[in-house]
């Protein structure tokens, strides 16, 4: 499963389509609360994120990713309108091309832990 944590309606409606047509299963949040509160119940493969969120920031998520020995290991994609981001974290600046995300989303899915072919 694909945590998609972006502020805007219409961003999480076009990934979790680009996703769900490449055969993968996304879990779409709006907020940082409640992007943690998945990471928690749900263990996501991969996170995708907007580092704009409200209440917990994007910034904020990835340090409380960082902190925790479970959950380091999970590969984020950074989505962002400036060209910067976290070091060492892939980043996708928008307008985001819907071919490079999911040729991105693809890559990171295959050096994520847990079985290869676990698209659902």
């Amino acid at each position: 499963m694909i945590l998609i944590a972006d502020p805007s309606p219409d961003s999480r409606a076009q990934l979790s389509r680009a996703l769900a047509e490449a055969g993968y299963r996304v879990i779409a949040v709006a907020t940082g609360m409640e992007a943690a509160q998945v990471l928690i119940e749900a263990r996501p493969r991969l996170i995708i994120l907007d580092l704009d969120l409200k209440w917990v920031t994007g910034w904020r998520l990835i340090d409380l990713l960082r902190r925790n020995a479970h959950l380091a290991r999970i590969p984020v994609l950074v989505l962002s309108s400036t060209m910067t981001g976290p070091p060492g974290i892939p980043l996708l600046t928008r307008p985001i091309d819907r071919e490079i995300f999911v040729e991105t989303v693809e890559r990171l899915w295959s050096s994520a832990p847990g079985p290869q072919d676990a698209l659902h």
